[in-house]
């Protein structure tokens, strides 16, 4: 019994040990370490418009399912002008208009 307990044993490090070994590149050159991934910042994506409420003089929009005013953020990204259509949004000096609608919208 104790035979065929050593025999299991070494059969079962010899299965953890070729899998370890299995790990490496075997094209690899040798004593070459794989470097590790780089990891790339997740890009903040644009707010979708979904709707632009005007009640005299202040408005608020509606941004990727967030009420925003004029000056604040989603995403990383500051409203800075409403109009009835449209919206403006900046982030790092750069600007991006949004429409509420489309503008190629054809009529029969």
């Amino acid at each position: 019994m104790d035979k065929k307990m050593t025999w299991m044993a070494a059969l079962l490090l010899s299965v953890c040990a070729f899998g370890a070994h299995a790990a490496q590149d075997p094209t690899a050159p040798l004593g070459w370490v794989a470097s590790k991934a780089k990891t790339s910042q997740a890009k903040a994506r644009l707010p979708q418009l979904q709707s632009i409420i005007c009640d005299g003089k202040q408005c608020s929009v509606i941004l990727s399912g967030q009420v925003v005013s004029l000056g604040d953020r989603v995403n990383g990204y500051t409203l800075t002008n409403v109009s009835e259509s449209s919206v403006t949004l900046s982030r790092s000096g750069k600007k991006w208009h949004l429409a509420l609608f489309a503008e190629n919208i054809r009529t029969n």
